[in-house]
């Protein structure tokens, strides 16, 4: 239904996936490849939207061929998009990425204990949110990014890295106490 609908040019469909899939995506990719940059994950995720949409439109992809569920389809997309940046990628040259082609290969659904992280992970980020920044900013640049505290110092305006230290544990500490309550 959902593939007929978008066939149809109803973007409203497409909307509705970009939301509902894009933070498990994300998160998928970013446990999977954890070499890859948050920035990386979020162009691969429109690049695998816009692979999805055009072979819906284009006819490639119908309800008659669809052998899986959509989101399976959408997430092989992903996966894919992912080892060709990575393989392409000079930032990746220490690791040796092999591509194995094969037609019956399709992304394992996620697991309960993936489903419990997902779950953590959305409290989590929920908890960011209602701190603020510059709390919600730094633990980002720190995690996410992977931001060294010297640059995280400079991007937020501290004087030194140990003060963005500080602020950091400070933050973490109002984090667990959210997450607690």
């Amino acid at each position: 239904m959902i593939v007929e609908k978008m066939s149809g040019g109803d973007t409203k469909v497409l909307k509705n996936i970009y939301n509902q899939y894009h933070h498990e995506f994300i998160g998928l990719i970013i446990r999977k490849f954890p070499k890859l940059k948050y920035d990386d994950a979020e162009d691969i995720f429109n690049d695998a939207m816009v692979s999805l949409y055009e072979n819906i439109t284009k006819g490639k992809l119908t309800k008659e061929n669809l052998t899986s569920t959509l989101k399976t389809y959408f997430f092989q997309i992903g996966i894919n998009k992912t080892l060709a940046f990575v393989k392409k990628s000079s930032r990746f040259n220490d690791i040796q990425v092999e591509i194995k082609k094969n037609e019956s290969e399709t992304f394992e659904i996620l697991d309960d204990d993936e489903l419990e992280f997902e779950d953590k992970l959305k409290q989590v980020e929920a908890c960011m949110v209602k701190m603020g920044n510059p709390c919600k900013t730094l633990l980002e640049l720190y995690y996410y990014h992977k931001c060294r505290m010297i640059e995280i110092a400079e991007r937020l305006g501290y004087n030194t890295a140990d003060v963005a230290k500080n602020q950091k544990a400070k933050c973490m500490k109002r984090l667990r106490k959210l997450l607690v309550n």
